[in-house]
């Protein structure tokens, strides 16, 4: 009931105020999928704060990636190729041991 009510508010400020307001499917991946590249690193733990992408090389916080797919996504666009601009996908599949190479961002 908190997230419904929390939407239904969000829904009425953005009426008054004229402004547009989309909803994204909950299941959507984005904090699995980098937002420069499109490449999907898959599950990773919460206590995870920030993740090395291996195909693009992308530091990213993780709460920041996901707000930026979540913009994508809500603009209508897709965890693809053709929305990033990237002119390459990996060839290579990562092993379930290697989804991602995690790093810490306070430590820059």
């Amino acid at each position: 009931q908190g997230w419904r009510q929390f939407r239904t508010f969000c829904e009425g400020k953005s009426e008054k105020l004229k402004r547009d307001f989309r909803v994204i499917d909950r299941w959507e991946p984005t904090s699995q999928i980098c937002c420069c590249c499109g490449y999907r690193w898959g599950k990773i733990d919460l206590s995870v704060r920030s993740v090395l992408c291996l195909n693009c090389n992308t530091l990213a916080d993780r709460d920041e990636n996901a707000a930026q797919n979540i913009k994508m996504v809500g603009m209508g666009h897709r965890h693809d190729l053709k929305w990033t601009g990237s002119d390459c996908k990996t060839v290579s599949t990562a092993s379930y041991c290697e989804l991602s190479r995690i790093t810490d961002l306070e430590g820059r």
